[in-house]
């Protein structure tokens, strides 16, 4: 996922940030960290998501947050990210 990606996903993930933390392989201590890091939802949700891409690397894809989205019950976040990928490519 690009800079540009994770920036225009972590405006819509928001607060939601922490119910999807779980499903990206996050750890507690982690997400804690996060939380101390920044007072604003927008800038905790970019965190996570850079912090996922640090971790998984070559498998921080679109496809796999999709994936975590669904688990998480956040289907209309994982739909508004399909349609974001099937229109850039």
């Amino acid at each position: 996922m690009t800079g540009e990606q994770i920036e225009s996903f972590a405006i819509r993930l928001g607060e939601q940030w922490k119910a999807l933390a779980p499903y990206l392989e996050m750890k507690d201590s982690d997400i804690r960290q996060i939380e101390l890091d920044s007072e604003d939802m927008k800038m905790r949700a970019k965190q996570l998501l850079v912090a996922w891409q640090d971790q998984e690397g070559a498998h921080a894809t679109p496809e796999n947050l999709i994936t975590a989205l669904n688990k998480a019950g956040l289907s209309d976040l994982a739909e508004s990210l399909t349609n974001d990928t099937d229109s850039s490519s």
